[in-house]
């Protein structure tokens, strides 16, 4: 049972976030992008886990570049930037949103769904992902995504009725495998976030040269059903408009023992992952502790206090 303090705090926290989401949504979008770059900034300062978080990630994969601090700055905006498209994105109209979206290599995603045995479209937490599979939705194609709850119920509900609004379903990550099935079973595309370490089965495998934890699950869907898998991500443009990146279909391992063929399939959709956040490495959730090696106690960025 949630204690009342906790209640309280969460009922707080709830109508916050509500009016903000609705002010964004119904303020127009430039004043909106441009609240987001003041917020970001706020949030730089103020959230001195989260900065110590992304400058120990960007210093433990790009060790001799000398600008992580002005990187870090530069993530939180383009977070900032690409969560205002995403909260706006229920109000838009179908043509609003062709405007806002262009797509580079839909030949591959075409081709993969036209063979009618369901398309694992494998991405992650790159630029503003919730417009991907409202585009592909919008357009005709029968879009699932697996997603995890959210903390609040109705927050859950909000996020949920979003996607809903635009013809995409949401299966629940731990509890909707033969959900899942069923949709690459009827031709569906699947769009699975395997860029997280999180609570599922998973292997490790090299991510930006690094050791990882990463989910199988897609990996195991596309081996069971035969469905193809297709990296895609989405990225912000400097001219405001989004570009979706879709890469050629990645071929299943043949090597002999199924765990090695399951490891050699993850390697293969974390490359590809890799090489869609390299696109533009700001537009990556660099917050999240990705690899092995993890900060210490006393976190790291203590030496960047009062630098910015």
């Amino acid at each position: 049972m949630i204690r009342s303090g906790q209640a309280l705090r969460r009922q707080f926290q709830y109508a916050l976030i509500f009016t903000l989401l609705l002010f964004i949504q119904l303020m127009p979008r430039g004043w909106g992008l441009g609240l987001s770059r003041i917020l970001s900034r706020l949030a730089w300062r103020l959230l001195p886990r989260e900065r110590a978080k992304v400058l120990f990630n960007l210093r433990l994969i790009f060790p001799d570049r000398g600008d992580h601090l002005a990187m870090g700055l530069r993530v939180f905006e383009m977070m900032g930037l690409n969560a205002v498209d995403a909260v706006r994105l229920p109000r838009l109209e179908g043509k609003q949103l062709e405007e806002l979206v262009e797509v580079r290599g839909l030949e591959h995603f075409d081709r993969a769904y036209h063979k009618g045995k369901g398309i694992v479209a494998v991405t992650g937490h790159i630029g503003c992902w919730e417009l991907m599979p409202a585009w592909f939705a919008q357009r005709g194609y029968g879009i699932s995504v697996i997603g995890r709850r959210v903390y609040d119920p109705r927050l859950d509900r909000l996020l949920n009725s979003a996607r809903a609004r635009w013809g995409v379903r949401v299966i629940d990550r731990d509890e909707g495998a033969r959900e899942s099935l069923g949709a690459l079973r009827r031709g569906q595309a699947l769009g699975i976030l395997i860029d997280q370490d999180t609570r599922v089965s998973s292997v490790e495998v090299a991510f930006f040269g690094r050791k990882a934890k990463t989910p199988t699950g897609a990996a195991a869907l596309a081996r069971k059903t035969g469905a193809a898998v297709i990296p895609l991500a989405i990225r912000r443009l400097e001219s405001g408009r989004h570009r979706l990146t879709v890469l050629p279909e990645i071929a299943l391992s043949h090597t002999a023992g199924k765990a090695d063929r399951l490891a050699e399939d993850v390697q293969a959709q974390t490359e590809a992952v890799e090489s869609l956040v390299g696109l533009d490495i700001a537009q990556w959730a660099w917050m999240h502790l990705r690899w092995t090696e993890k900060p210490n106690k006393q976190g790291q960025g203590e030496r960047d206090k009062g630098k910015w």
